[in-house]
């Protein structure tokens, strides 16, 4: 495919991964079933319409990509909808609009390989983008603050971050979890239940269920993502090990009593969403 052609059809895909994401069931998360934290499904498909055209500029640096996406969803959207989002498929839009459609293999070593060469030149985009966004219960580092724009360049950065944040994590690891845990689960679910709609919705409570939501983690404390987590793992269970004798209606009325549950409680899996967003992504546009 020529360069044109790869952009059109990711752009396609960032559009598809995101309102496919919308359908699925993601407890604590906005979706068609139940919107929250004062956000709405209509904010997150203006805001897929806006990266699908920022991400997939051509001869365009992933962290300008990346700062011109946030600057505009702030302009249109007023609010930080996807930044996790935008942060996870930057990179890799920019390393399949350069090097055509890879395998997952490829792909896995190419994200490792283009964060590390990052100078603090070409990281000053990044950290502006993060500043502008302004994340919920991001608070201030001692070292490498985004809101001081920290003079190192981004893998050292991530590096430091990558403890308490699960995105600066992928992006040291060359989106580690994604390739161990998101594309792993997505497999067995799309094979279990036939279905995209379900197959994320597992992918979510996996990431939920294994990991400890850093968005969670920020705004509420440890303890209270560490609840979450354990909750999680029951929910993933029931999905996990679904057989006849549960209806899909029973399921869905479950799940979204646990939806209920942690939207009262003002808890929303952000990175969770992002996660399994980019899962997705990953599947669709890479080689078997």
């Amino acid at each position: 495919m020529k360069k044109s052609q790869i952009s059109f059809f990711l752009k396609k895909q960032i559009k598809l991964c995101c309102y496919k994401e919308m359908d699925s069931i993601k407890p604590g998360n906005v979706h068609k079933y139940s919107e929250g934290h004062n956000m709405t499904t209509k904010d997150f498909y203006k805001s897929a319409d806006v990266i699908s055209k920022c991400l997939t500029k051509n001869n365009s640096h992933f962290c300008k990509k990346i700062f011109e996406s946030v600057v505009e969803i702030k302009k249109k959207i007023k609010q930080n909808t996807n930044l996790g989002i935008i942060l996870l498929l930057a990179p890799i839009t920019s390393i399949i609009l350069e090097n055509g459609i890879l395998s997952k293999k490829k792909l896995h070593q190419r994200l490792i390989f283009l964060i590390k060469k990052q100078n603090i030149k070409n990281s000053m985009l990044f950290y502006k983008a993060i500043k502008i966004a302004k994340p919920g219960g991001l608070g201030q580092s001692n070292n490498y603050d985004v809101n001081n724009i920290p003079n190192v360049g981004l893998y050292n950065a991530m590096k430091y971050a990558e403890k308490k944040d699960l995105i600066a994590k992928q992006y040291v690891t060359g989106f580690k979890d994604i390739f161990k845990i998101g594309l792993p689960t997505y497999k067995k679910f799309k094979t279990k239940f036939k279905n995209d709609k379900w197959a994320l919705t597992g992918v979510y409570l996996n990431f939920l269920n294994k990991l400890t939501d850093s968005h969670i983690k920020r705004k509420k404390g440890k303890k209270d993502a560490e609840k979450v987590r354990k909750d999680a793992k029951n929910y993933f269970k029931l999905l996990k090990y679904k057989e006849n004798d549960i209806s899909m209606s029973i399921l869905t009325k479950k799940l979204l009593l646990f939806d209920k549950k942690l939207k009262s409680k003002g808890i929303n899996p952000g990175t969770s969403a992002d996660l399994t967003v980019t899962t997705f992504f990953i599947e669709k546009v890479t080689k078997k």
